[in-house]
Order: structure tokens, then C-alpha cells, then sequence
């Protein structure tokens, strides 16, 4: 029996068609997309987190840096000292040469 595709029979497999589409899509995109972008989603959550703890870090760094500078010209050898304010000193230089935004 022959496919009349411009008739009742094309409208029936055109729906057909059209419904296994549409149901492959929400299949792909549900078993797919889904997870793929909920774990994108929390692979940026831990990047922010990871960022957020090493600003931390970073301000702990700086902060006992200060502290050993401070140790260091208190109490230090005169050598030490003067290599300590020789290298502060050039640090600052080059900050300063740093362009301003």
C-alpha cells in the first residue's frame, strides 16, 4: 500500500516525526545538558571559593611579610638590616614606576 506524503498519511507521519524530535530533545537535554551545566555551575561556585580563600592567603602573606621586615630591622645583623631596607627600598621604586590606572 502506497505513502500518500501530501495527504492524511504524510500529516501523521509528520507528526510522528515531529513528536519523536521532540522527545529526543528533552531525553538529550535532560540527560545531557542538565548535568553538564549544573557541574558547570558548581565547578565556578568552587572556583570563587578557591579565589576567595587564596585572597585570604595572599593578605596573611603580606601581613607576616611585614611582620619579618619589622623583626628583621629591629633586631637583625647590620648586614641583613641593610640588605632588608636596600630591597624595600627598591620594591617601592618599582611601584612607583608601576603606571597609575
Amino acid at each position: 500500500m502506497p505513502v500518500d506524503y501530501t495527504g492524511a498519511q504524510g500529516g501523521g507521519l509528520a507528526l510522528a516525526f515531529a513528536s519523536g524530535c521532540a522527545s529526543t530533545w528533552v531525553f538529550v537535554r535532560n540527560l545531557v545538558m542538565k548535568p553538564a551545566i549544573k557541574s558547570c555551575s558548581q565547578r565556578c561556585s568552587d572556583l570563587e571559593e578557591s579565589a576567595k580563600w587564596l585572597k585570604e592567603q595572599l593578605g596573611l602573606k603580606d601581613a607576616r611579610i611585614g611582620q619579618l621586615e619589622t623583626v628583621i630591622l629591629a633586631n637583625g645583623p647590620q648586614n641583613l638590616r641593610n640588605a632588608l631596607q636596600a630591597a624595600i627600598s627598591e620594591a617601592r621604586v618599582t611601584i612607583d614606576r608601576m603606571p597609575k590606572p
